[in-house]
């Protein structure tokens, strides 16, 4: 995928990029000049950028914050490989965001703030556990969850503390600057504590090395999704089953939800970022173990009915689930 994705990129015509300026008239002449002083490789990266963020990032987009990115990537890239392929660079080295903290231009300062800090190392692992250390002895975590808003990295460090995922966006951003590719991944265990844990998955020039503490080891996993993508990821780190929902056939309306939990004691914890559509077929990979499906309808945001279903996934094996059984359970209201 990655690779036609870079093949796109490379073949953007101007008409095309006329049309995606005309979605952001506030900000299109900003990026007409950014598209007239580049060419060659600095050029496709810029047009990486434009087309994969979201167009209110377009709008927003000054040329510091673009060019803090795409330069430090570039100057970076190859810091700890002979070569870097665009297939790493431009998912996993080049972003500006970790998760959904705001746009900001933090390679520059964050890259002297950890010069100061961080011990040279010989190999990328090295480094890269290096970096994490520094980082979990110079900001303390605040709880387990944020307010909703999240802090640009820069902004973390005079602080001196952050919540778990504030701590993980700064990580991110410092392997990053560092030169090291590292792939954002949230993932779900079993347990009666938190369920949730996110990592960094870092390149080594060969292969992805998962960069973790503090959490269960990832061959546990039950649900792994690489964020931004949102891809399902779960595969990577384990054997893995097949959840297969069928279809709901006599409803084609709003109002139906379907969610798939983790049981955590006498709770659960709901996997976000599974995108299970009530009205096609799915098919999900999930790492062995229970699971709960939740099945809801509802009438303006008012829940009319819900249909909880237990399923154990099994190694190698396919559970199909028929959606109709919830369907006949819930009766909507007229």
């Amino acid at each position: 995928m990655i690779s036609i994705f870079v093949s796109v990129i490379l073949l953007l015509s101007p008409a095309e990029r006329d049309s995606l300026l005309l979605e952001i008239p506030h900000n299109a002449y900003f990026w007409e000049e950014v598209f007239s002083q580049y060419s060659g490789t600095t050029l496709s990266y810029l047009e990486h950028i434009f087309l994969s963020i979201p167009i209110e990032d377009r709008e927003s987009m000054t040329s510091v914050i673009l060019e803090d990115h795409v330069l430090g990537a570039m100057n970076t890239r190859n810091t700890w490989y002979v070569s870097l392929h665009d297939s790493i660079l431009l998912p996993y080295l080049l972003p500006s965001r970790i998760a959904n903290e705001p746009l900001s231009p933090y390679r520059s300062s964050l890259g002297a703030w950890l010069g100061r800090r961080v011990q040279p190392r010989e190999t990328v692992v090295a480094m890269a556990e290096e970096i994490r250390d520094v980082i979990n002895n110079a900001i303390a975590l605040t709880g387990y969850d944020n307010d909703g808003s999240v802090l640009i990295p820069t902004q973390i460090i005079p602080v001196g503390q952050a919540s778990r995922e504030g701590r993980w966006i700064l990580l991110g951003a410092s392997l990053r600057t560092m030169g090291i590719p590292a792939r954002p991944v949230k993932g779900w265990f079993p347990g009666v504590d938190r369920n949730l844990y996110r990592w960094f998955d870092i390149w080594t020039g060969e292969e992805w090395h998962s960069l973790t503490s503090g959490m269960p080891p990832v061959e546990y996993v039950k649900v792994a999704i690489e964020y931004p993508s949102m891809r399902n990821i779960t595969g990577n780190y384990r054997d893995t089953g097949t959840l297969v929902t069928t279809p709901l056939v006599n409803f084609n309306e709003a109002g139906w939800n379907v969610e798939l939990l983790v049981p955590a004691g006498d709770d659960t914890t709901t996997i976000d970022g599974l995108n299970i559509n009530p009205f096609v077929w799915v098919s999900t990979e999930l790492g062995a173990g229970e699971f709960l499906l939740r099945v809801q309808f509802s009438d303006r945001d008012v829940v009319i009915g819900t249909w909880v279903q237990n399923i154990m996934i099994y190694a190698d094996s396919t559970t199909v689930i028929d959606l109709n059984e919830a369907e006949y359970s819930i009766t909507p209201l007229p």
